[in-house]
């Protein structure tokens, strides 16, 4: 790996920093490269590393009785691994890498050595988890509160954008495929396949390439809130 990779200059965390102070963390960290699709760690292991991305980008997953659920993608500038970092128990996710990824580690004692050191470090750490238990809370309440198909509904919706050649459109120009959006939205891939065929039966929405375009987009807001 080059020298020209093993740098933590486009990490958010440590915008505060001065150039010696992060040259300090750098000196501390192994520098990896992780493939597409490749383990980086799983829920209930005992490393206490956190990692930066220096390049590529993660997917944060959790379990929901027998399914995957995706808390979070992380793309080049961020870091995760903090809590087991802190408080010393088992990751609480499993991370995979979405791309081939250049990631930096830092074991557990050094980090929590970064954060006594440099009180702006550890502020900003808190303000992540505040966002984090703020999103927690309206995924919860989500899942808890609407049916499959008004998750799957909202999720397209979420992914349209209007349409360069006709604005009276929406459409989601690049499709994800079932396998992710049932891992946003707690459900099986089996169960977003027969939401969206029947949506297309119904002309809300038409399959256009790898895309999909909204053609009724009033029915489908209709359908996100139906009760």
């Amino acid at each position: 790996m080059t020298e020209s990779v093993k740098t933590l200059a486009d990490i958010a965390l440590f915008a505060d920093l001065a150039a010696h102070e992060r040259a300090a963390i750098e000196a501390q960290c192994q520098w990896l490269r992780v493939g597409a699709e490749q383990q980086v760690f799983d829920k209930n292991s005992d490393s206490l590393d956190v990692y930066f991305i220096v390049a590529g980008s993660v997917r944060i997953l959790s379990q929901a009785l027998e399914r995957e659920v995706a808390l979070a993608d992380l793309p080049a500038g961020r870091y995760f691994g903090e809590l087991a970092a802190i408080d010393g128990l088992p990751r609480s996710a499993r991370v995979v890498a979405l791309t081939d990824c250049v990631l930096a580690s830092l074991d557990g004692d050094n980090f929590r050595q970064v954060l006594l050191r440099h009180p702006q470090v550890g502020l900003r750490v808190m303000g992540r988890m505040c966002g984090v238990i703020r999103d927690l809370d309206g995924r919860v309440m989500e899942l808890s509160t609407t049916s499959e198909a008004q998750r799957i509904c909202g999720e397209l919706l979420r992914l349209a954008e209007p349409m360069t050649d006709r604005p009276d459109l929406w459409a989601v120009a690049d499709m994800p495929n079932h396998k992710d959006i049932a891992a946003w939205i707690g459900t099986s891939r089996e169960v977003v396949a027969q939401v969206i065929g029947e949506l297309a039966r119904d002309g809300v929405v038409k399959r256009r390439g790898m895309g999909l375009t909204i053609t009724d987009l009033p029915r489908l807001r209709l359908l996100a809130r139906a009760a």
